[in-house]
């Protein structure tokens, strides 16, 4: 097996399903409220109910059905309100493999990897959905009524419903104003519509979600809400209600299998040659490709009000409190955030927000906020920033943009040690110990690397891995890397590829601005164009699908 993976720097969105402005995604992820371990069980537990529900159910006639609002407003069907067009902040990279060169898999594509597994924000609406709304007679028989059919699959009424209420709840946390019935419903429909489509071309090509990116995503959930691993998880649910956590998981695999139709197709629509970017840097709009853009890990203790919308000077004290460790918290120079706002939970009833928010130009950032992390140098943190909302606490992960991109780069060789069915592990240490017992006695680097060394790519070269930048290896590796000192070897060291010893041949800095600005140029190229051909694509669908709204 090959490990290397060599990637341009830096890094641009390939998956990017939207063009949401900055300034929108900063704003939509500070007032997205961090489920907790209560509204996840007890939606889980509703999810699995519906589910067990919708088995027995009788349906009503079309008639019946028209009595509801939805069936009211659904007669006609409204422009599809896009399914899943959220910005999926997870970074990928293009690669750019060196034939003759190997690299463990990189930390990038690590990251991609487990940064495409998020619960995103459709599967987290599911998550909070209500109870579904069902009619009983005396016999506590469930009615329900067939909406639409969508090729041979009917929607119902209460999965209409509980959609509805769960947008309605969505809108509310975000301050915004929630559409009058008689447009929610229809706006709705189309979305539910538009996801049931998909379902079905995923069913057809056979697309399944991968099992550790699902894995990723469930681990992710459990540990914004306080649980250590996915069997307490699971136990935790399916005390509720057996089955919740499998309806659950049923759920994060169809929204991670329709964002890789999505990506599929994007990928095949939107076409961006060279020239489109060379066109781009001449124009005025690269202009903003000079201004200085910021990396933020951002975090809101809000205040609890109480019943009367205020909130009291002890429950802002406590705030303060809660705000002030987190702040201490972050200054660690590998602060894990997710872990920092479990921690702070524990002790703290309002819901606590936040997360990496990614790249952002000053002037795009709120503004009692923008001050306060233009003042900061990379690795800083803020003290908590009262708002009207809560207490703020920044740090600074980034900066970028505005000056020549300078990057660190290292040459590297290395011997790689990978157990497996005819090596265990305990042979595979003290094989790697014993070739480190030869490196200090004087024996030649690449020679036993070209001898000993399990990765293919780099073996036969030596262990040559050609110039390693920052950000391209698994964390082990590159902090093994960053303290080997030039013309000398690690310790035998450990990653989830098998025993490393790395050798440093020269350092240096190398000016990357030119690559830089087109990677940028391109990433807003495909911003530009990806809602237009995800709405385009979404438009072929529904006219070659078969729907029926009933009446």
């Amino acid at each position: 097996m090959n490990h290397a993976v060599m990637h341009n720097l830096p890094n641009f969105p390939r998956n990017t399903l939207s063009a949401l402005t900055s300034a929108l995604i900063y704003g939509a992820l500070l007032v997205m409220p961090t489920l907790n371990a209560q509204a996840v069980t007890a939606a889980a537990a509703a999810t699995a109910k519906t589910d067990t529900t919708s088995s027995k159910t009788t349906v009503a006639s079309s008639k019946k059905s028209s009595t509801k609002p939805a069936a009211q407003t659904t007669s006609k069907s409204t422009k599809a309100v896009t399914a899943n067009k959220t910005t999926n902040t997870a970074k990928s990279v293009k690669a750019d493999t060196k034939a003759s060169v190997s690299k463990p898999i990189t930390q990038k594509t690590a990251k991609a990897v487990s940064q495409t597994a998020p619960v995103t924000s459709e599967v987290a609406n599911s998550l909070v959905e209500p109870t579904p709304v069902v009619t009983s007679n005396s016999q506590d028989q469930v009615i329900d009524g067939v909406i639409a059919i969508v090729n041979d699959t009917p929607i119902l009424r209460s999965q209409l419903d509980r959609a509805v209420a769960q947008a309605s709840a969505q809108l509310q946390a975000q301050n915004k104003a929630v559409p009058p019935a008689q447009q929610l419903y229809p706006q709705v429909l189309d979305q539910l519509i538009t996801k049931q489509i998909q379902l079905d071309i995923i069913k057809r090509q056979g697309l399944q979600a991968e099992e550790s990116a699902v894995n990723a995503a469930l681990t992710n959930l459990a540990q914004q809400n306080g649980v250590a691993s996915l069997a307490e998880f699971q136990q935790k649910l399916d005390a509720q209600r057996a089955g919740s956590y499998q309806a659950l998981r049923q759920k994060v695999s169809e929204d991670l299998a329709i964002q890789t139709l999505q990506q599929q197709q994007l990928a095949s629509r939107i076409k961006i040659s060279d020239q489109d970017v060379d066109n781009f840097l001449k124009s005025p709009e690269s202009n903003a490709l000079e201004k200085s853009q910021y990396r933020t890990l951002h975090i809101r203790v809000p205040f609890e009000a109480d019943a009367t919308g205020k909130t009291s000077d002890k429950q802002k004290k406590q705030a303060l409190t809660v705000a002030t460790q987190i702040a201490k918290n972050l200054q660690a120079e590998n602060a894990n955030i997710e872990q920092i706002m479990t921690d702070a939970q524990t002790n703290y009833n309002a819901q606590i927000q936040g997360g990496d928010m990614g790249y952002h130009v000053a002037a795009e950032l709120p503004t009692e906020l923008s001050k306060n992390i233009t003042a900061l140098e990379v690795g800083q943190v803020t003290n908590p920033i009262a708002t009207a909302e809560g207490y703020n606490v920044i740090k600074l992960v980034d900066k970028r943009g505005g000056q020549q991109k300078i990057i660190d780069q290292w040459h590297t060789r290395h011997i790689l040690i990978s157990p497996s069915t005819a090596l265990p592990a305990d042979m595979a240490k003290q094989q790697i110990d014993t070739i480190y017992e030869k490196l200090r006695q004087g024996e030649d680097f690449a020679t036993l690397a070209s001898t000993y060394s399990k990765d293919p790519g780099s073996a036969s070269n030596g262990g040559d891995l050609g110039w390693v930048s920052e950000g391209d290896m698994v964390p082990s590796f590159e902090a093994m890397m960053k303290k080997t000192s030039v013309n000398d070897y690690s310790v035998p060291f450990q990653s989830q590829f098998g025993w490393h010893i790395l050798k440093i041949d020269e350092k240096r800095q190398k000016d990357v601005s030119d690559v830089y600005r087109k990677n940028m140029a391109r990433e807003i190229l495909y911003q530009r164009m990806a809602p237009q051909a995800l709405d385009d694509w979404m438009q072929d669908l529904r006219a070659q699908a078969y729907v029926k709204i009933m009446q």
